[in-house]
């Protein structure tokens, strides 16, 4: 009896870890095998872009161009930096060499990269960038697959509409004024990312989203 709770036990434990193994390298099969489908239609739609999120997502608020998503009991903190789409500015970044996982990546002459920390046994942050968008999200490992794929689908469905973005930002400047609320400017340290997320929720529990925001227009 007892040789075989420590086979089971041994069973258990060597599966674990090789299922960790396995997600690291399935990681980049991952990456090509999402951005290779493209997202047929959107869901969601703003002024001056629109995107598409993926069943099992749900906005849960929304403040300027930042957003806060959920899924699986989990929250996504989306960015749509509608200025570098407009400016066609250069993505940049630096890895850390103890990263779970980094790598730049590039698709239809679209670029961003992707970031996996480990927090725990248990806990990943993963950091998205896309097609001009950010997400970031703490997740646990059973969803660490699910969050980076998902995370992609909805940064690679965002169409821009440049003839509304110009009367925001570009020669056609309208009368217009925006607080950028952006949590991904700045370099953390560590420990940052969540007190900013606190003062982001604080601000978001004053706040809900506007249906005035939602113009079903620029569907169109």
């Amino acid at each position: 009896m007892k040789k075989i709770i420590l086979l089971f036990a041994f069973v258990i434990l060597f599966t674990a870890c090789s299922v960790k193994e396995i997600k690291k390298e399935d990681i980049n099969n991952l990456i090509d095998e999402t951005l290779s489908v493209k997202v047929k239609g959107t869901n969601n739609s703003f002024k001056g872009y629109k995107f598409f999120t993926p069943r099992g997502f749900v906005i849960q608020s929304k403040k300027e161009n930042n957003f806060v998503l959920l899924a699986n009991k989990e929250k996504y903190y989306l960015y749509v930096d509608i200025v570098s789409y407009f400016h066609k500015e250069k993505v940049e970044t630096d890895f850390d060499k103890n990263l779970y996982f980094s790598k730049e990546i590039s698709y239809n002459d679209v670029d961003g990269y992707i970031i996996v920390k480990e927090i725990s046994n248990s806990v990943y942050f993963i950091e998205v960038s896309y097609n001009y968008s950010k997400i970031e999200a703490y997740v646990s490992e059973e969803n660490l697959e699910y969050a980076i794929k998902n995370s992609l689908k909805i940064l690679s469905s965002i169409e821009y509409n440049d003839i509304v973005l110009d009367t925001m930002i570009g020669e056609k400047t309208l009368d217009y004024e925006e607080e950028v609320y952006n949590f991904f400017e700045s370099k953390r340290e560590e420990g940052n990312f969540l007190d900013y997320i606190e003062e982001y929720d604080a601000y978001e529990k004053q706040e809900k989203i506007k249906d005035e925001d939602i113009l079903d227009s620029i569907d169109e």
